[in-house]
């Protein structure tokens, strides 16, 4: 646990691990350097390839094209509205409910679009508004103006973005709604040891932030 790891993590985690994560990195590891690069998972994947970073932490499944890979944990995900919304659904997470095109996501280069369709079993796409958003605080914002709802996940819930809103998070009728993380190497790595050691930090940060 010495040396340079050149770390790679997507938007929609990056905000909201990364920081415990160096933190608790450099309290236990202190001999090892982190160097971080936020990108979308094609990206960072394709410069893992490349050899331009040595681990990155994606959100699963995903294509990984015979690279190595662990999972560390789960990420829970929550329907998202205003309050008032909430009370004509009479508090129910059943997105079946809402109105046609009330559903706001990421534009599709961002994973979490499809895990969050995929883990909430959303088959009906007529719910889903034509409007794809950059990041999850424009979806926040477009929820707050009361046009509709979306799915953000529990670490991003759990720092906080929802603070100061009139927003409330409530739990899918779908059992098990969650996006699987797990960190992503070269099979030609010789540091896989380190990786698992490092595993181990990414869910301990992981479980804390998902609670």
């Amino acid at each position: 646990m010495s040396g340079t790891l050149r770390l790679g993590c997507i938007p929609t985690i990056a905000p909201f691990l990364l920081s415990d994560l160096v933190t608790q990195s450099s309290l236990q590891f202190p001999e090892l350097q982190l160097l971080l690069r936020e990108d979308t998972s094609a990206n960072l994947l394709l410069q893992l390839e490349a050899g331009e970073l040595d681990l990155l932490v994606l959100a699963l499944p995903y294509e990984l094209r015979g690279l190595h890979s662990r999972s560390v944990g789960h990420d829970p995900f929550k329907l998202v509205l205003h309050r008032s919304l909430a009370a004509q659904l009479e508090n129910s997470a059943d997105y079946r409910l809402l109105p046609d095109q009330s559903i706001y996501l990421l534009e599709q280069e961002h994973c979490l679009t499809g895990h969050a369709l995929a883990a909430c079993h959303m088959a009906d796409r007529s719910k889903i508004n034509p409007f794809a958003a950059t990041s999850l605080y424009t979806l926040i914002q477009m929820v707050s103006a009361r046009v509709g709802a979306t799915f953000l996940p529990q670490m991003a819930i759990h720092s906080g973005v929802l603070q100061r809103t009139e927003l409330v998070a409530l739990s899918p009728s779908v059992q098990l709604a969650s996006r699987e993380i797990g960190l992503v190497w070269r099979p030609s790595s010789t540091r896989v040891e380190t990786f698992y050691t490092f595993g181990n930090l990414v869910a301990d940060c992981l479980a804390a932030c998902c609670r």
